[in-house]
């Protein structure tokens, strides 16, 4: 083994890996050699040594080019973030900061302070706090308003969002009780004003992911459950969920209540992610009423729950985005929404100009339970061939692509690929053989599983 480690051939795999590691994992090679009776092989053996410690200390995380049509992606890491907004955060997060300092007074301060002038102008909320994702966010909420009493949710509001995690689930973890009231599709206000009792914590409306009612239905609006908090002294909690900052039916989706329109209307506390609608990083706001927000900044969950400087820097650099009316510049998702479709067949027609690949309709969707049913127009690229086996393949690019099979067609929607990733298609594009017969270079043959 001290031969083999010496040998120039291995100098450097142990500069890179240490001598530790390399030879553990030319043990494993030797071990490998005998149990197959094979004979040593000093190339095979620095080939073999390299691919196992590279295997073994790289991450598996990969960037990807999103050509799904799903804007905000939850298996892609929902929002991209801008180069920009990253710069801003930089000088924060490479080297200390006053995460937890009073500057003014040299004593130790509050993480929530740095968040809370921006959220009152921008919400207008007495007092915010951010945790590590939304769920977190709705647990510590009803833990610090309602642990061990009841909080009255509408049946058509008791969902399941991504990874089987459910709201009656979130509700036990954060220690209340759940009251159920009305029913799947429809729910009155009359329904939370006979279940309220001396029992009650809470009423808790909840954005539904992921899914719509339809048909024979009716919900409450918001300023009906917020008249009867104020009369009955209950407190309305809403797990928003999406962080709709903006109005998006410029857009072309459905006009909703924005956040700052729910805090005017007199909701109590409002739950939300940032790395949705907002655009940010993974994290959960919590906005509303200082004293419910101080109840959760005091609760023991706070110190598990609470988000680190990242966290914070890069969702303070972006909601300043929207606070100064930027977003459609900085924030990557507001850019894709606000691409005109004239723009998108543009840079469709210059990815696939010398290809058999063409330009086509095709429907986008905000993504991330945000607007279930809801698209808006777009165009991709067809690519000619079989449609598994292009998918497939084109995940196997460096960087990976992932398209949309539909219709026994596979697609890259140009709505949701960057502007700095359109190359790298192009070349995929290229580089698989794509070309336009006329230009006497081969094409890949329709529903060739072989192409």
């Amino acid at each position: 083994m001290e031969r083999i480690l010496s040998a120039e051939r291995f100098g450097p795999l142990v500069g890179e890996f240490g001598r530790d590691r390399v030879k553990d994992a030319v043990a494993l090679h030797l071990a490998d050699l005998r149990a197959r009776k094979t004979p040593w092989d000093e190339d095979r053996a620095v080939t073999a040594a390299e691919s196992a410690l590279s295997a073994s200390t790289r991450s598996t995380l990969r960037r990807v080019i999103n050509g799904t049509g799903v804007i905000i992606h939850t298996n892609l890491g929902r929002s991209p973030i801008d180069p920009s907004l990253w710069e801003a955060a930089a000088d924060l997060t490479a080297g200390y900061s006053n995460l937890e300092l009073d500057l003014a007074s040299g004593e130790r301060g509050s993480r929530d302070d740095h968040l809370s002038a921006l959220c009152r102008s921008l919400f207008g909320c007495e007092a915010a706090i951010l945790t590590n994702n939304n769920a977190a966010g709705t647990m510590l909420l009803l833990a610090a308003v309602a642990a061990g009493r009841e909080v009255i949710v509408s049946r058509g509001e008791l969902v399941e969002i991504g990874g089987s995690f459910r709201v009656p689930d979130v509700i036990q973890q954060g220690g209340a009780k759940l009251r159920e009231v009305g029913t799947t599709n429809r729910t009155r206000v009359r329904d939370y004003a006979e279940a309220i009792t001396r029992k009650s914590a809470a009423m808790l409306r909840v954005h539904r992911s992921n899914f719509d009612i339809v048909g024979f239905t009716e919900t409450p609006d918001v300023a009906g459950l917020v008249d009867l908090s104020r009369a009955r002294r209950v407190p309305l909690l809403y797990d928003e969920g999406s962080g709709r900052v903006v109005d998006l039916s410029r857009y072309g989706f459905a006009r909703a209540p924005v956040l700052a329109e729910l805090i005017a209307l007199g909701v109590d506390a409002i739950t939300c992610s940032t790395d949705k609608l907002i655009g940010a990083t993974q994290g959960g706001l919590i906005l509303g009423r200082e004293a419910l927000i101080a109840k959760c900044r005091r609760h023991p969950l706070m110190r598990a729950l609470r988000a680190g400087k990242e966290t914070y820097a890069i969702v303070a650099a972006t909601l300043r985005a929207f606070a100064t009316g930027k977003h459609e510049e900085q924030v990557p998702i507001y850019r894709m929404l606000s691409t005109p479709l004239a723009t998108l067949r543009a840079r469709a027609d210059e990815i696939i100009g010398g290809t058999a690949c063409t330009a086509v309709e095709s429907q986008c969707v905000l993504g991330g339970g945000t607007t279930p049913a809801e698209t808006i127009p777009s165009v991709a690229v067809e690519v000619p061939g079989d449609a598994s086996a292009l998918y497939s393949r084109f995940l196997e690019n460096d960087p990976p692509i992932l398209g949309r099979v539909q219709n026994d067609r596979f697609t890259i929607d140009m709505r949701t690929v960057l502007e700095t990733d359109t190359s790298a298609v192009r070349a995929a594009l290229v580089g698989e053989g794509i070309r336009d017969q006329e230009s006497g270079v081969r094409a890949f043959p329709p529903e060739s599983p072989s192409a």
